[in-house]
């Protein structure tokens, strides 16, 4: 369950603290009711600004990751929600020392917060490298987020899943012989080994998935029938 806050001002304000104060009370009088931990795990994600509010955001990062720890619930991180220079992947293995759960938007933002369909690119790649690298596949909350209606919407649905899914089983081809190199300050050897990864066929093992689990790798075609068959209906 997540709360996500888009708060904040256009220009300069006068005073930060006090939205900041009156997210916090609101936030505690929210988490006062009890509910079952095992089933619920309430998540609280951050922002860096918005169209609106380019001047200060009240949920900040700052904000929201002090909050999480204080208050034992899962941190949510969006990786369209952070500064151009920052990306989530850097963060994971950081919040995973301190957190039991961790939760994620996987997201494609371009130039800010814009939510484009997810697609097999380095920065969803890497996210799940972090992931795996860190065991905690079973730690891990993942949910693709976009928001894009120039495409047909189940399309960019089953693109976003796959683009994770495919990230996820590239990272479980890792060899452990990568870390191994690091940890032995073979760093020559280290970048020519993550380079030469970068060709493998990855292919042939993502289409032997497909087979296995008895799933078409064409699905536009099907989707395209629905489109002319009962969206267009309506």
């Amino acid at each position: 369950m997540n709360i996500w806050i888009p708060d904040g001002y256009k220009d300069i304000p006068a005073d930060r603290l006090g939205p900041r104060r009156r997210f916090k009370e609101s936030l505690d009088e929210i988490l006062s009711i009890p509910y079952d931990k095992s089933k619920v795990f309430v998540c609280l994600e951050s922002k860096v600004f918005g169209i609106g509010v380019e001047s200060y955001t009240v949920g900040s990062s700052e904000f929201c990751m002090n909050y999480v720890a204080r208050a034992g619930i899962t941190p949510l991180m969006d990786n369209g929600h952070y500064h151009p220079t920052e990306v989530v992947s850097d963060k994971v293995s950081s919040m995973l020392l301190f957190n039991d759960h961790l939760a994620l938007h996987i997201t494609r933002p371009v130039r800010w917060d814009s939510d484009h369909v997810v697609l097999y690119d380095d920065e969803t790649r890497e996210i799940a490298k972090e992931i795996v690298r860190a065991d905690a596949l079973d730690k891990v909350f993942i949910a693709t987020d976009y928001f894009d209606a120039s495409i047909n919407r189940i399309s960019a649905w089953i693109t976003g899943m796959r683009s994770v899914q495919k990230a996820l089983l590239y990272a479980l081809l890792e060899p452990e012989s990568l870390r191994n190199l690091q940890n032995e300050g073979r760093f020559t050897e280290l970048m020519a080994a993550q380079e030469e990864l970068k060709i493998m066929p990855f292919g042939d093992i993502w289409q032997e998935y497909l087979n296995r689990e008895n799933v078409a790798a064409d699905y536009i075609s099907e989707v395209m029938d629905y489109e002319k068959k009962v969206l267009e209906a309506r």
